[in-house]
């Protein structure tokens, strides 16, 4: 069954490892039939291992930077609302921040004390104790200190959107980076279970390994490759079929086209000389448009059942048409039929050591018969057998006359 025949190539280069099949072997489905070792995918799965940690790195640190931006929006929310340092401390002391959080309380520290201290001298100067110019200088320090931490506000929010973008960037390059490397593994027949424990630590050189598996149940049919042999996408290793099916081939001639017409789909009877005492039914799935010039034959195909391997590839077979039975048709031998010049005739015995030559027009035809459509009558006697000393003569006689 030419549908189910795989012609294995290996679809990278290397050296092969390990063969585990032989000629005629028998294989299921996934089974491990030949070992490769090959720089490319040694190759691949190690930039496959190393993009992964960079994935995983950017993972992290995207998840880290998220945390600690989470944390300053946090923090600088209290420092507008003013809460008090203790609180601060109290709530952000476990909380990461990075260097966000001497930035913050540095500032709000320098513009608590800056107000405080103008607090502090605004009642004095009321009292005439401290001149106007002090109340002045604090007043102006006061305002820096505000002016800093709100241009400390401002700065770290954009800080923290930018690092978000930019850990969300290396994210996605990382993941891009990784799938580009999946996807060409998947491409060399790897599958995700075998993708997910690439670990160069554990595997070795086994991780340059690439398997061959089969790709269903089948008998290996062709075997061209040995150990240690070089081998590439070029060069085929093996032929597997699935021999539960085969096909069976029918070489009609073109004077019995008409016998195939609306036969596509039906069941016909296929017998071998090897099983003589068996019938196998066949399928018709294709009833052929093109005539072999040389043979002047067209192709028919069935497919048969083939569960119990009786049926072997290349085995001869005779097949039965359906619904092609006729009846009331006149016969005669194969060997009673001859021809010249490319007209088809037989020997009619006329009594009396009498034969007469009778052109005829024949139908269809077996090794052993041929059907007789026009030429002679039923219950008239022809020359089965020792026709051609007839003929000799006739072709004689008919030398002579020219």
């Amino acid at each position: 069954n030419e549908d189910h025949v795989a012609h294995i190539f290996p679809l990278v280069e290397g050296r092969v490892d390990e063969v585990r099949i032989h000629f005629g072997d028998r294989v299921k489905k996934g089974d491990l039939l030949v070992v490769v070792q090959s720089k490319e995918v040694g190759q691949a799965k190690l930039d496959f291992f190393q993009n992964r940690l960079r994935q995983q790195l950017a993972v992290t640190r995207a998840d880290w930077t998220s945390e600690i931006a989470t944390n300053a929006r946090a923090l600088m929310a209290s420092l507008r609302e003013g809460d008090s340092l203790d609180a601060i401390d109290e709530k952000f002391k476990d909380l990461p921040l990075g260097d966000f959080r001497e930035q913050l309380l540095s500032a709000y520290i320098a513009l608590y004390r800056s107000t405080k201290d103008l607090e502090r001298l605004k009642p004095l100067s009321l009292d005439g104790i401290v001149p106007s110019k002090q109340i002045m200088i604090a007043e102006s320090e006061n305002r820096a200190d505000l002016a800093t931490l709100q241009s400390s506000l401002e700065e770290i929010e954009q800080q923290t959107r930018q690092s978000l973008l930019l850990s969300r960037q290396s994210v996605q390059e990382a993941e891009t980076r990784l799938a580009v490397d999946v996807t060409n593994l998947k491409i060399l027949g790897f599958d995700d279970d075998e993708i997910n424990n690439i670990d160069p630590t554990t595997q070795g050189s086994a991780i340059s390994h690439y398997p061959v598996a089969s790709p269903f149940d089948g008998t290996i049919i062709s075997k061209d490759v040995v150990l240690l042999e070089r081998v590439g996408p070029e060069k085929q290793i093996l032929s597997i079929a699935d021999l539960s099916t085969v096909w069976v081939t029918a070489d009609i001639f073109e004077q019995h086209l008409p016998l195939l017409e609306n036969l596509s789909g039906s069941l016909l009877s296929v017998r071998s000389a090897a099983w003589p005492q068996r019938t196998f039914e066949a399928r018709i799935f294709y009833t052929g448009d093109i005539v072999d010039e040389s043979s002047r034959t067209i192709a028919m195909r069935a497919v048969a059942n083939n569960a119990e391997g009786f049926l072997k590839p290349g085995m001869f077979v005779t097949v039965n048409l359906p619904g092609i039975q006729q009846t009331g048709v006149i016969q005669v031998p194969a060997d009673a039929l001859f021809e010249h010049e490319g007209k088809p005739f037989v020997f009619v015995y006329e009594g009396e050591e009498r034969f007469q030559r009778r052109d005829v027009e024949i139908g269809q035809r077996s090794p052993s018969s041929v059907q007789i459509i026009r030429g002679i009558a039923v219950g008239e006697s022809i020359v089965a057998s020792g026709g051609f000393s007839l003929k000799s003569r006739m072709l004689a006689s008919l030398l002579e006359g020219e």
